[in-house]
């Protein structure tokens, strides 16, 4: 954990209870919005169908899959902005870009594009911030509630710790929205080193 995000004790929750106590929540983060952190190089995507189509070989059949997710975005961040918030991430990104990255850019170059404002740290830029290991996950909602997030080995979701203490949740708050605003816009970075590579190979 980053010297400049102490944390109390939080409490404990499994996925099942993490994705309820979220989706309880979400809907009422108010004009503070949503800040995410995302530090792993990697995760298990479940049965995404992009992401099956990507473990299966088939760049282009992924790709194609992402660019039917449209409408659907369309209606997910119109429903966000008319909730009056906004969401925020922060991808951090080692070099060379690995596949699961690659991949990801792409996905999130299309919810950009929808109202999602994300931008782009390479790893060297946070490492003042590591000096006590990786930054953590971290899912920032309003002033209300921050969750670290767990992940298993293999990149399987595994729950988070919930803090609900206001000074926790603006340091957090804080923390996301100091690494968001230095930054690179998506769209720069992805023009620059993304949309040039070869369909990824290794998974």
């Amino acid at each position: 954990m980053p010297d400049s995000l102490p944390l109390t004790e939080g409490t404990r929750l499994d996925q099942q209870a993490y994705v309820a106590d979220f989706e309880r929540r979400f809907w009422h983060i108010g004009d503070e919005g949503f800040w995410k952190l995302e530090r792993m190089q990697g995760y298990d995507e479940g049965d995404f169908a992009s992401w099956r189509a990507l473990l299966a070989g088939d760049w282009a059949e992924s790709l194609r899959l992402i660019e039917e997710l449209r409408p659907e975005f369309e209606e997910y961040y119109g429903k966000i902005a008319a909730a009056g918030f906004a969401l925020h991430r922060v991808r951090v990104v080692e070099r060379p870009v690995v596949p699961y990255i690659q991949w990801e850019l792409n996905l999130l170059r299309v919810k950009n594009e929808y109202g999602e404002r994300v931008r782009v740290l390479d790893a060297a830029e946070v490492a003042g911030d590591e000096t006590e290991g990786p930054l953590p996950e971290l899912c920032v909602l309003g002033g209300e509630a921050v969750y670290v997030l767990d992940y298993r080995p293999s990149g399987v979701p595994n729950g988070a710790v919930l803090h609900t203490d206001p000074a926790t949740v603006a340091r957090a708050r804080a923390l996301v929205q100091r690494l968001h605003s230095s930054g690179e816009p998506l769209e720069d970075c992805f023009r620059r080193e993304i949309a040039s590579l070869a369909a990824p190979r290794g998974l």
